[in-house]
């Protein structure tokens, strides 16, 4: 970590963004509810690497992620470092330009990596006649990338920048304010929503990093089963702020007990450490420090599932092996500890405090924050830093209930059907609207006491997922759901996936699907959206190879081509 350049400020301030001139950079529609659910996930699977697929497919099962927001992308470049134009033209536009074929727009907010994508991004190239200082080079991480991507889209040099990120709270404030995010909405500085003048953003994340000095894919799965766990448990641990007089601590001290004390005022203990490791604490929910070596590995502490980690350092996002180990503790470190989420720079950021999160990114956690809201709230320049973990874990959430009358998980529904949806919380928060999503894509939403009317009709024969999300009325809106599946059966065609118990064992190259239909018109076996074969004929066998798919929870379903088209129920698999 290299110290500040005393004459920053001056040399930094043409890099800092004019809000007079650089306003809404993406259009976005006006109709969102913000608090974050599986439903505003859009999740990124590189179909080219079997830890990819795995990973997602065991956190699409854990976080029931909708399949019409999985997103299959074909690269083939470094998992390491890539350019800008690579970035761009390889993943962030065709994702973006997915999100709009697939009708989703209104309902995105995370854009949300799996493993096997590149984890720094060089914008050098970008801006050949540039001069940037030495403190603001264009080298950013994946995850500040994709969160600014309106400036990478439109090339602005600005993004990066101390102030680009206006959804962050102002800090040394004595009252900490938490806002739920949504990708429509726009933000002015200080935080604070604008109405119509204000820059988008997405919330972003990578579920882990498999290469270099990252994590096995059984450890990110472990990680995201306990921080799934984690959610609404309010849990009893405590978070740690470690203090020491070196460059990497100072420039955050002063939040620390103002922090503290917002954290305490929650009924969350919280404390500050002298000296620069954490040593045998027996749980730990949140840290935050200033040090090149923690230990991790060997400090004897035990970090709570949902714990959030931030250690200000160099090299805590670099995941290249250092020619000379142990090098500066990475990220993967708390994951492999147990915690559910961490951040840290990709590149040499220096002394810089804006670029790491604030001492109140654990206050915006505690008032029951997404982890992915509750960094992003804390961080002004967040384009070096990358976030890895679980962007949905909310420990601390208040999470509405959700029943409904009129439809049952596993009915036979046809014409037209009322559903009615009751949701309460256990605080004095109330409800203020709910949503119907079909398939993982919103349809309507009401306000409490309102029902819902789906016409049947409308929907191809066969298994739909029916989802009623409620949100309440606070400032996070956050969200509490209703899943199930129901059977429309307007016609008479029916099809069938199966396949035999005997072929799902170790090392299983393939898999034999028998599809069974009623009717000749053919049929496509679909994984997430995505098309692994088909039969011409309506019944048949299909081979799928194991590698298309990936290991762990797999769902499958086949729909009949043509005007009317048919689903089968959904064929859930586990593949070694």
């Amino acid at each position: 970590m290299r110290k500040s350049i005393n004459n920053a400020s001056h040399s930094l301030h043409k890099w800092q963004i004019s809000y007079g001139v650089l306003l809404l950079l993406m259009a976005k529609a006006s109709s969102c509810v913000a608090g974050g659910g599986p439903e505003n996930v859009f999740l990124l699977v590189n179909s080219t690497s079997q830890d990819s697929m795995t990973v997602a497919n065991h956190y699409i099962d854990l976080r029931k992620i909708p399949a019409n927001n999985v997103f299959y992308l074909d690269y083939r470049k470094s998992q390491l470092v890539t350019t800008g134009r690579v970035f761009r033209d390889q993943i962030l536009l065709p994702t973006l330009a997915e999100i709009e074929r697939r009708g989703l727009p209104a309902q995105i907010d995370y854009l949300v990596y799996s493993s096997g994508f590149p984890w720094r991004i060089d914008f050098t190239k970008d801006f050949p006649d540039e001069k940037f200082p030495p403190q603001l080079r264009p080298i950013a991480s994946l995850t500040g990338a994709t969160y600014l991507a309106a400036f990478v889209v439109n090339k602005r040099k600005e993004f990066a920048g101390l102030n680009t990120n206006f959804y962050a709270s102002p800090v040394n404030t004595e009252v900490t304010v938490s806002h739920g995010f949504c990708a429509q909405y726009q933000w002015a500085p200080g935080g604070k929503m604008a109405s119509g003048n204000g820059i988008g953003y997405f919330l972003s994340a990578i579920l882990g990093v498999t290469d270099g000095r990252g994590n096995s894919a059984d450890e990110i799965i472990s990680c995201l089963r306990s921080s799934a766990a984690a959610d609404g448990t309010q849990p009893k641990g405590t978070i740690y702020y470690v203090k020491n007089g070196t460059v990497r601590s100072k420039p955050r001290h002063d939040g620390f007990d103002r922090a503290i004390r917002k954290i305490r005022l929650l009924g969350v203990q919280a404390e500050i450490l002298e000296g620069m490791v954490l040593n045998r604490k027996p749980r730990v929910m949140g840290l935050t420090s200033g040090s090149p070596q923690l230990g991790v590995r060997n400090s004897g502490c035990n970090f709570l599932p949902g714990a959030f980690c931030d250690n200000f350092t160099s090299a805590g996002g670099n995941f290249v092996v250092p020619k000379n180990p142990p090098g500066q503790t990475c990220v993967s470190e708390f994951l492999r500890a147990g915690a559910a989420g961490a951040s840290g720079t990709v590149i040499e950021p220096y002394s810089i405090a804006q670029k790491f999160p604030s001492a109140d990114l654990h206050v915006h956690y505690v008032h029951g924050c997404s982890l992915a809201e509750a960094f992003y709230q804390s961080v002004h320049g967040p384009y070096q830093q990358i976030l890895v973990g679980d962007p949905l874990c909310q420990p601390w959430a208040d999470t509405p209930q959700v029943t409904v009358s009129g439809v049952t998980d596993g009915d036979r529904i046809r014409d037209v059907v009322e559903i009615v949806p009751v949701a309460k919380t256990h605080s004095s928060r109330k409800v203020k609207s709910i949503e119907l999503y079909v398939d993982g894509k919103r349809t309507q939403l009401v306000k409490p006491g309102s029902k819902f009317v789906l016409d049947t009709k409308s929907l191809a024969d066969g298994q739909h997922e029916i989802r009623i999300v409620a949100i309440d009325d606070s400032a996070i809106e956050t969200q509490g759901r209703w899943i199930g599946n129901v059977i429309v059966k307007n016609g008479l065609h029916a099809i069938q996936l199966s396949v035999s118990k005997d072929q799902l064992q170790k090392d299983v190259q393939s898999i034999d699907v028998k599809i069974t239909s009623t009717d000749s018109k053919p049929v496509v076996v679909f994984h997430n959206g995505r098309e692994l074969g088909r039969v011409a004929e309506g019944s048949g066998n299909l081979k799928i190879a194991s590698e298309k798919m990936g290991g762990g929870p797999v769902t499958l379903y086949g729909q009949s081509q043509g005007d009317v088209a048919v689903r089968s129920s959904a064929l859930k698999l586990v593949l070694p």
